[in-house]
């Protein structure tokens, strides 16, 4: 049986695929900051999306034409939905990474959850006091943990949070069945021609172009340009298909908790007591849009 949006049941691929992600994700931030710092975000943009590009490079044509072939409106939404998520979201993040701590930037971006929850809940015209208190207790969570860091960086990345919810919820709305594969193989493809002007900018702003700085920047190169490209957006549509757009998204809430432990025991950052309870608000948020978009497939089953 599947787990989507309006059924019930669970859809253990898809199930396995989103915790992949959450362990991915958790992990991408911190093992990348210190190459994005050293290198320039938008030296370590170009190459990073430049191996995750090479690995797809055999099924760019047929995935191009498939996308050709659907639907006008499919076909917008599709394009639409893998440069939010690929290009726009992605770059955002590299750039948040040269000047926020890992757990900042992952704290911040998975209020995407509540985002996507409020979302649907406008478009169905499902609105409760649970997804208020949802949303209300992420946002808190997100002003608690940021503290004194700058607002304008704060906010544009919460911004970019609400961004990547659109693109997951496009991602579901495509209409016509579209493989994983071909999303992922078309999202490498805009994202590597966008990043080629990239190197005009980096190089404008004094960063050094070659990358072969040492070994743990080539591993963060490849670690977030394949596995954290391709490989988990792969992982990443199938969830969506397989769980919907809100349940996938839900996932997510993990990552918070996992990506700061890692970072504190893994990576030397630390944590104030006032960034564990803006996480735990967080988690508090994301728990209780859970639990409010598993009400209603329950109450179907009565």
């Amino acid at each position: 049986m599947k787990w989507s949006d309006h059924a019930q049941g669970v859809d253990l691929r898809a199930a396995t695929a989103a915790v992949c992600v959450v362990l991915v994700w958790s992990t991408s931030f911190s093992f990348a900051r210190d190459a994005v710092q050293q290198m320039g975000p938008w030296t370590f943009r170009f190459y990073s999306t430049l191996a995750g590009f090479m690995t797809v490079l055999p099924f760019v044509r047929r995935s191009w034409l498939e996308v050709l072939q659907l639907q006008a409106a499919t076909r917008q939404r599709v394009l639409w939905a893998v440069t939010i998520n690929g290009t726009m979201v992605s770059s955002l993040n590299i750039l948040a990474l040269a000047y926020y701590p890992a757990t900042t930037v992952l704290t911040l971006m998975y209020t995407m959850p509540a985002f996507a929850g409020a979302m649907e809940a406008v478009r169905l015209g499902r609105w409760s006091w649970g997804g208020v208190l949802a949303t209300g207790a992420a946002l808190s969570g997100v002003l608690l943990y940021v503290g004194g860091a700058p607002a304008g960086g704060a906010l544009l990345i919460v911004l970019n949070a609400a961004l990547w919810a659109v693109g997951t919820l496009l991602s579901a709305r495509t209409g016509q069945p579209c493989r994983p594969s071909t999303l992922v193989t078309v999202q490498m493809l805009i994202a590597f021609l966008c990043s080629i002007p990239l190197l005009a900018l980096a190089g404008g702003q004094g960063e050094s172009l070659p990358p072969w700085q040492g070994r743990g920047n080539v591993l963060a190169l490849f670690y977030v340009g394949v596995l954290n490209g391709p490989v988990v957006f792969g992982l990443w549509y199938v969830a969506i298909q397989g769980l919907g757009p809100v349940r996938a998204a839900s996932f997510t809430l993990g990552v918070p908790v996992v990506g700061a432990l890692a970072a504190v025991l893994a990576f030397g950052e630390t944590l104030d007591w006032w960034q564990a309870a803006g996480i735990g608000l967080v988690v508090l948020g994301m728990a209780l849009r859970l639990r409010g978009v598993a009400a209603p497939a329950n109450g179907a089953t009565r």
